[in-house]
């Protein structure tokens, strides 16, 4: 009889162990839950404008994405690895090009790059939109994101 006695308060003792785990680990992660934050510059706006910059804040461990008009039917693409001021602090994880959701002839895409931020600091970021053909490669749009981690 004392040895289920025991049985039972061991069994009792362990359910309490897992679920106070659960709510625990459930509070934690409610706390601080990974985030993305997405930067966004039309093709429209890419066209327009020969300087884009654009600002961010983060928290150590989210994500940024950055998504810049680009049109693959011409010979313009930004730079794939973009330039970051201060890698210790945001590490540049993928680069993607998403093609228009549309079959129109011409209809502009977008170049997508993931972002994590390592640790706080203040760094920036940038791309340059330009041909890949031709002896006038000059940048035609200017792309720049100051991060701040936090």
């Amino acid at each position: 009889m004392e040895e289920m006695a025991f049985v039972k308060i061991r069994h009792l003792v362990t359910v309490a162990m897992l679920l106070s785990s659960t709510l625990m680990g459930c509070h934690f992660e409610s706390r601080n839950p990974p985030s993305s934050k997405t930067l966004q510059v039309s093709m429209d706006e890419v066209s327009k404008q020969n300087s884009i910059t654009q600002n961010a804040t983060l928290m150590v461990g989210n994500t940024l994405k950055v998504q810049l008009g680009s049109n693959y039917t011409t010979p313009y693409r930004w730079t794939a690895d973009m330039k970051i001021g201060d890698s210790s602090i945001l590490k540049q994880e993928s680069h993607v090009y998403v093609a228009p959701s549309t079959d129109a002839l011409g209809a502009p895409g977008n170049e997508v790059w993931t972002f994590t931020a390592l640790k706080s600091g203040t760094t920036t970021i940038s791309t340059n939109y330009s041909s890949f053909v031709g002896k006038n490669t000059g940048p035609v749009c200017q792309y720049s994101a100051i991060v701040t981690v936090q």
